[in-house]
């Protein structure tokens, strides 16, 4: 059974790698053509923004087999919950990391930034607030276990089965088979009923 992670793991690292040397090569490409094509001379602002597309849709596959990669590495020696936590973890990281990739290399000039209006700030700067809120949730979540993926949990009045604890969300699937997904940072400081745990899991966490 072990061997059959490890198997996974490589896997999930073979598909790491191919989506890196992918991006570099559409990088340096991109770079080069710009630098290259006369023809494309006079669009040479918008470079950053092909640069920023192709880091964004390869880096979120990059972080999704990483974080797989994690699961099927503390599988070999764990439980399915503690996997599912520690790949919630290593995701909201990635994420937290690909944002600051993105951050630099979109650079804002602070006296451009100043005329966006207030307005505008206050409505990103709410946006912002939120979903770092939520992020941080989800990592409490998943260090402090109060349940575990599999378990049968009541919460704001949903009863359901947890199916998993993303970056934003917690997903629990219904006893009539629907998909309720609810705001992370909701759950902190609400009372949560353990119907049941899943078999297997420790009645200490």
């Amino acid at each position: 059974m072990s061997e059959d992670w490890s198997r996974k793991v490589r896997g999930d690292l073979s598909r790491v790698s191919v989506y890196i040397v992918l991006l570099a090569v559409l990088l340096l490409i991109a770079n080069f053509s710009f630098e290259t094509i006369p023809l494309l001379g006079p669009y040479s602002n918008y470079l950053v923004y092909i640069q920023g597309i192709l880091i964004a849709l390869l880096g979120y596959k990059i972080l999704g087999a990483l974080s797989q990669a994690v699961y099927h590495s503390v599988r070999r020696f764990s439980d399915h919950p503690t996997a599912a936590s520690m790949r919630t973890i290593a995701r909201i990281g990635g994420i937290a990391v690909l944002l600051s990739v993105l951050s630099s290399l979109f650079k804002v000039n602070p006296t451009a930034a100043l005329t966006i209006g207030s307005f505008s700030g206050l409505v990103v700067g709410f946006a912002t607030q939120n979903v770092l809120t939520q992020a941080v949730s989800g990592i409490f979540l998943a260090i402090s276990r109060p349940f575990q993926v599999g378990d049968e949990v009541t919460v704001l009045k949903y009863t359901g089965v947890v199916k998993d604890i993303r970056v934003m969300q917690t997903v629990l699937r219904t006893p009539d088979g629907k998909e309720v997904l609810i705001p992370n940072n909701k759950i902190v400081g609400e009372v949560i009923v353990i119907n049941q745990r899943e078999e297997g899991s420790s009645e200490d966490l």
